[in-house]
């Protein structure tokens, strides 16, 4: 599956109170790229509805004035269900700050009732990808 990226410049009102990207502002960019790439590839905004976070994960503090991308890329497909995996990156570095999962679901405009999406995921283009087509499976195993 093809990768979608947005780029972000941190500014002070991104900020939390410790002087770092704000965690709530970091997930709103995560949930717009993630929109972008289920947008992008299934082609009707008004047939894709928000779902779930999955999670997300900081490892690294952003700060102000970093030069940050959001990259995107379907790792989960069920019926009517579109997960994608996304990481929070330095535009310089490549270093790795966050990731998280998003679902989406796929609904008729007019009624709001699910439909089938027709995305078909392909090969995995490397172990990463493998790694993150098995944790978002792990979401919907179960218990």
């Amino acid at each position: 599956m093809k990768r979608y990226k947005s780029s972000r410049m941190i500014r002070m009102e991104h900020l939390n109170h410790h002087g770092n990207l704000y965690a709530g502002q970091g997930i709103e960019w995560m949930i717009e790229n993630s929109f972008i790439v289920v947008n992008c590839e299934y082609g009707d905004p008004q047939g894709l509805l928000y779902k779930n976070t999955h999670k997300f994960d900081f490892y690294k503090s952003v700060n102000p004035g970093d030069i940050v991308y959001y990259e995107g890329l379907i790792v989960r497909t069920g019926r009517t269900s579109i997960t994608i995996r996304v990481g929070l990156y330095d535009e310089k570095t490549g270093v790795l700050h966050a990731e998280g999962f998003t679902t989406f679901v796929s609904v008729d405009p007019e009624t709001g009732s699910p439909v089938p999406h027709g995305i078909v995921l392909d090969e995995p283009a490397d172990e990463e990808e493998v790694k993150w087509r098995e944790e978002a499976d792990s979401f919907f195993k179960k218990k």
